[in-house]
Order: C-alpha cells, then structure tokens, then sequence
C-alpha cells in the first residue's frame, strides 16, 4: 500500500479529514498530521463516523497527535494513532473492523432446554430448523384452553388495581408542599464591668476578674534637627602694615607671631607675620605685615592706635601703623537655641515611643491587650551634641527611653462577658452564633497593677423550628388552615408561605416526608 501524508491546519475538524479520504485512492494508507488545537477528534462518535467512511473507501487512515483524549476515543473508534510520523512510516497496524449485525431474519443456533412441565400432559416446543448438533427451537408450549370470563375477569381486576394505585398515587405519593417559615428573633445584650489584675493566672468569673502583666520595653535612638538661631559672628580678620623704628644702634630681627597692640579703648592684639629686620642705628625704621589675633570688626583699627609691643622688645624698638588695618569681617551663622533642642527632643521622643509600643506589642501573648492609656515612658538618659548658643547647622540628640504597660488578657475577659450572655439567653432559645459580638472595651479606672472596664456582648436568639413536628403538624391540613395553624402554633416574625404541587389540591399532603421544611435567616438545626 502506498503511503500519503496530510497535515490539518488549526482548528482541525473531523470533516476535514473526512474529505481527505473521499479524495484518497483505494487500498491507500492515509496519515493525518493534527495540529496541537484539535479538540473535535476528542470525541468517540465522530472518530467511528470517520473509520467507517474509510472502510467504505478502503483506506486505511491513521492520526499522528500527542493529545491522551484523541488517542483514547481513537483506540475506541479502532483507528490507529502514533506520537511522531516517524512511527507512522515504520509501523502500521490497521485495526479489523467490527463485526457486522446478523441481517434481519437470520437465527443465531439457540438450545433451549424442555419446559419443567413437559411431561405433564403439556406439548413440548416445535423443533423448526436443525443445525449440525444443535436445534433451534421456536414458539410456546401448549396450555389448556381456559373459559373466557375468566380472562375478562382477569382484565378487570388488574383494572382496577392500577386505577386504586393510581389513586393512591395522586392522593397520597404524587402531593408535594413546601413550607417556608422565618422565626422570630430575639436580641440579647450583657455587660460586664471586668478587672484586670496583676498576679492572677486564669479568669475569675464569679469575681469579675482577669489576669493581667507588667510589660515594659527599653528602646534609643538618635536624631538631628536643622537649627534655626541666627546671629552675627566675625570671620575675617584684619590685616595691615605696621612700622618698627629701632631706638638702639645694633640691628634688630623682629620674629614671626610677635604681638603688637592698640593702648586704646579695648586693646586690639595683632601679630607679625613673617621676620622683620629692623638696621642698625637709632632711628632706623622697618615695615612689616601683621594680622588680627581674632577675626571681625574689631580688627578694623584707624592709624596710628597700634603702638604697643609686647615682651622684651618693647624697651628697643616703637611701632606705629600709619595706615588703618582692614579685611575684618562678620557674616550671619546658624546657632542652637533652647527651641531647637526642645523640638528636637520631643521629636525624638514621639518616634521613640512609638517604636516602644511597637515592642510592647510583639511582647503580647495571644488574646492579650495593652490599653495606650497604661503605657508611661521614662528617661533614662539624653545627651545634645551641642550647647544653646553655639554655631551649628545641624542639632544631634540621643535618648534613651524606658517604656512601661499593663498588658490585660483579652480574650479571657471576652469569654467571661459571651459567658454571661449565654447564661442570660432562656433555655428554649437558639444563639445565632453568626449574630455574636464582643464590643471594644472601656476603661474606668487605672493604676500601676490593675485596670477596670467594661466590656458589651450582644447576640440574636430564635427559637428553634422543628421540621419534624411541622411536617406532623400539616400533615393532610387543608391549604386556608395551615398558615394560622402555624402562626398559632410557632413564634415567627413573618406570614408563614406556603406552597402545594398540584395546585388544585388546595389541601396539604398526607404523607409527612411529602411536607417540605425551609427555615430562613439563620434558623437553628433540627432538635
């Protein structure tokens, strides 16, 4: 046989492979290549349709895919599948095709054994056609003829037997009602006034009481804050020329850093700043460059103020500066005040005591509390890296805080107030445990080692509705009488609604487990 390859585009179908086999040669063997989007081979009827079309045109056909569906509805369809066409070229096994049905009025050989009466006086069945050794035996052994009232008879009976249960089925099994109640509900509040005490280990209930724990926590940090003072601050220091005058008749060397001043008002210091050589001979005079010892204005000096040297060579040499001194300057710095640092330390102390809470908090037990209101903090130590007043652009602090609260067992005292509310529900009643809340507590009083609150519990309670006495309650209760019967009966919040299949029955089922029972709004299980 020869061997032809199809490829199918996406999305294949079966009727596209179909007309690949129409347009195939007999005795062919045809291999379709399906696309990874082939969901109409995944399907058995399909695939048989396709495998007979290409038994009629004796072809042989195969599937190349991967898909687990395709080759499981294929292998029921007797069509050969391979993973790769590499396969499909080296192995083929076509499938046989189902048997065909025995054609209408051809008997299979059947051997029929002799009826358990036979040898009562009844004829045994016809033998009508013998195949080698078996026989097939057709039609019915022979029966005595009975009297033909009785078969009316009969007939009337079975009559009326299937009108009786037809009757039974329309009055009693065929009636369905439905039932759809909504039972009053009741809301319940309890409030207890709860105390949270050191050195308890477990609940109290009947003294209202809870346990209760110191917790504390150390925390430190540091923080800067721009500084906002300003003032006038000399930068500049004033410069100028001096003059030396020798009063001696030997040579004189003035060194480097020698003080000279004003005799003045405040005396202003300068000093040299390199040697001066002052010649030999009364009289003789040198010039030299000083500077002010301290910057600002001060140094600003006008001729002839400075005419004081300092130290021994005051007694051989007089200075004077014939013209005034200049280059003092003053410009505005940044300075710490008192507000900085009160700004900074309650910055610091904010972020501080949160950080502490924080801590506080991963501290807590499970069910446990700290009410804001019980944690204090403490100073242990705050260091400023700057004094009020000096220059600085930028403020430091480091602080050290100690962070104290009584953490109170929650979920203790939650149990004691949802206890109290049970205890306060009646005994007919059914909690709606999805109706159950616990408000936040609010505290009264507090001290070092207790706190008392108050804490709320509310829910909503029903009394529960029984399906098993509603059902024996309308069993066979006419329609118009059901709902009062009902209102009179149950504590509902609404008309009871009722529903009856047929609708011309206008009474309600016999049969209690024909009654169906909805209960809406959260309704308790049946009791």
């Amino acid at each position: 046989m020869t061997l032809s390859i199809k490829y199918l585009t996406a999305p294949a179908t079966v009727a596209a492979a179909i007309a690949l086999v129409k347009q195939a040669q007999p005795e062919e063997r045809l291999v379709l290549v399906l696309p990874e989007q082939a969901e109409d081979f995944a399907h058995e009827v399909r695939l048989d349709v396709l495998r007979r079309q290409a038994d009629a045109m004796r072809v042989q056909v195969g599937l190349v895919t991967q898909d687990e569906d395709i080759v499981y509805f294929a292998r029921q369809a007797r069509i050969p599948t391979f993973d790769t066409l590499e396969r499909a070229r080296n192995g083929w096994r076509y499938p046989r095709p189902a048997p065909p049905l025995p054609p209408p009025g051809t008997y299979r050989p059947l051997l029929i054994q002799p009826p358990s009466q036979a040898g009562l006086g009844l004829a045994a069945p016809a033998i009508v056609k013998r195949d080698a050794d078996q026989a097939l035996l057709l039609g019915e052994t022979r029966r005595r003829i009975r009297p033909w009232w009785l078969t009316v008879l009969g007939y009337l009976v079975v009559a009326v037997l299937i009108l009786a249960m037809l009757g039974a089925v329309v009055l009693y099994i065929l009636p369905e009602a439905t039932v759809t109640l909504v039972p009053e509900r009741t809301r319940f509040v309890s409030s207890l006034e709860i105390t949270a005490q050191v050195g308890l280990d477990e609940p109290e209930y009947i003294n209202a009481l809870v346990p209760a724990r110191i917790v504390q926590a150390r925390v430190e940090g540091f923080d800067t804050v721009n500084t906002t003072g300003v003032e006038e601050a000399p930068v500049g220091k004033a410069t100028g020329l001096v003059t030396f005058v020798n009063q001696t008749s030997r040579e004189i060397v003035v060194p480097p850093n020698t003080v000279v001043r004003t005799s003045t008002g405040n005396n202003v210091r300068f000093r040299v700043r390199e040697p001066i050589t002052v010649t030999a001979g009364i009289g003789a005079q040198a010039t030299g460059l000083v500077e002010a010892i301290e910057p600002g204005r001060a140094g600003n000096v006008p001729a002839f103020t400075i005419n004081e040297i300092e130290g021994p060579l005051n007694l051989s040499l007089r200075v004077s500066n014939q013209v005034p001194t200049a280059g003092g300057t003053v410009e505005s710095v940044a300075v710490v005040t008192q507000a900085d640092k009160e700004r900074l330390a309650g910055k610091l102390q904010e972020e501080l005591q949160r950080q502490a809470y924080a801590r506080l908090a991963a501290s807590l037990r499970q069910g446990e509390f700290i009410p804001p209101e019980t944690v204090k903090t403490f100073t242990l130590a705050e260091t400023y890296d700057r004094f009020a007043g000096e220059q600085a652009d930028v403020l430091g602090m480091q602080l050290q805080l100690l962070a104290r609260g009584l953490a109170i067992d929650l979920a203790g005292a939650q149990n004691l107030v949802e206890r109290s509310l049970r205890e306060s529900i009646p005994a007919d009643h059914f909690l709606l445990e999805e109706t159950l809340q616990i408000g936040q507590p609010g505290f009264v009083r507090f001290d070092e080692e207790s706190a008392t609150f108050t804490l709320t519990a509310s829910a909503e309670a029903l009394i529960p509705v029984k399906s098993g006495e509603v059902r024996t309650l309308l069993a066979g209760v006419p329609l118009d009488e059901a709902a009062p019967l009902l209102q009179k009966t149950l504590a509902l919040a609404e008309t009871p609604q009722i529903t009856v299949q047929p609708e011309w029955l206008r009474r309600l089922p016999r049969i209690p487990t024909r009654i169906n029972v909805r209960v809406l709004q959260g309704s308790a299980p049946d009791r």
